[in-house]
């Protein structure tokens, strides 16, 4: 292609990609707005609610008409808070995404910017990796790493709360008219409750900086037994002799990668057994799950964002990350790790 005839494609494209994530900005925040009212309306409506349930009852018998008038005004409006409320977690979850789409079409305009279109395609192959591409890279997967886990604390313990506290004002309507259903609905709160804070005690564990002062071995032994007491799930590890092979600012970008994978072993693959071991230069992580179609995830039709995690962090320490995978036959993660020398 004529150098001229590439340099408008590639301005073209910038273009494009600008106003694409100027437009996604905009609506991200016009969305915002649109949530901020839903909010507000959501919290008026419940102190609405709690002003009628604590409204003073009258016991005269030319009062039971009002009464029920009352009792039925409530229920409406109980009925309404609850369903803004859903709609409100929903376009919570909305949002966030939204905002997450516009910040990496930002970030891909970015690097765009800083690639060099003189030869028709930007390649990291053909070229040594400019400093800001390497910024822009390393901020994009940060970014990333931070979108993941605002998606987990939604779908998780932000989820239980919203829940229990649906629940609390169930049993507040039958803790005296129905004593069994609402014992019931007690110990149904509790254990949602406890796993809630199973899983935020993961978070923490997942946050914490890797301990691999120790060594690695040792480190992923810890995080793979506290992993598979906690999900019921069965992990052995054989890597003698890693810390050996690796140096020791690639150690905790290893334990990380691991993580992610055996969080995507829990999430996707419905397995009761892995095994994380070490075969030359190459770290595994290998489950008996249900497996998946690799090309289908290779065309971009499935989205898995734990994959492409493991895919960044394994780039920006020198390694790479290969996944083996049939429907029905489990799933194989291979880390080629990279030379100690480099």
């Amino acid at each position: 292609m004529p150098r001229a005839t590439s340099e408008r494609v590639y301005s073209q494209a910038t273009d494009q990609l600008r106003r694409q994530a100027r437009a996604t900005r905009d609506l991200a925040e016009r969305y915002h707005e649109q949530y901020r009212r839903s909010l507000e309306s959501w919290v008026a409506l419940r102190s609405r609610l709690e002003n009628r349930n604590g409204s003073s009852h009258h016991d005269a018998p030319t009062a039971r008409t009002a009464s029920s008038r009352r009792r039925s005004a409530v229920e409406i409006l109980r009925a309404e808070h609850d369903a803004l409320g859903r709609e409100v977690a929903m376009q919570q979850h909305r949002l966030k995404r939204l905002q997450a789409a516009a910040h990496h079409l930002e970030l891909l305009h970015g690097y765009l910017l800083s690639a060099d279109p003189q030869v028709g395609e930007p390649s990291i192959d053909d070229a040594e990796e400019t400093p800001a591409a390497m910024r822009l890279r390393v901020i994009d997967a940060q970014e990333g790493e931070r979108q993941r886990l605002a998606e987990e604390v939604h779908d998780g313990p932000a989820q239980v709360l919203t829940n229990a506290i649906f629940q609390v004002e169930y049993l507040d309507r039958v803790l005296e008219t129905s004593p069994r259903a609402a014992h019931q609905e007690i110990e149904f709160l509790r254990r949602m409750l406890r796993d809630g804070l199973d899983e935020v005690r993961g978070f923490i564990t997942d946050l914490r900086p890797p301990a691999v002062d120790l060594g690695l071995g040792m480190a992923l032994s810890e995080r793979a037994n506290e992993f598979g007491e906690r999900h019921g799930i069965a992990i052995r590890v054989e890597v003698e002799g890693i810390d050996g092979v690796l140096s020791p600012e690639a150690k905790s970008s290893v334990l990380r990668i691991v993580q992610e994978a055996l969080q995507n072993v829990r999430k996707h693959a419905a397995a009761t057994e892995v095994v994380i071991g070490l075969e030359g230069d190459h770290l595994t992580v290998a489950d008996n799950g249900r497996g998946f179609d690799v090309m289908r995830l290779a065309s971009g039709a499935s989205r898995n964002f734990g994959l492409q995690f493991m895919r960044e962090r394994a780039e920006l320490m020198g390694a790479s990350l290969q996944i083996e995978s049939r429907q029905g036959e489990g799933t194989r993660i291979l880390l080629r790790l990279p030379d100690r020398s480099r």
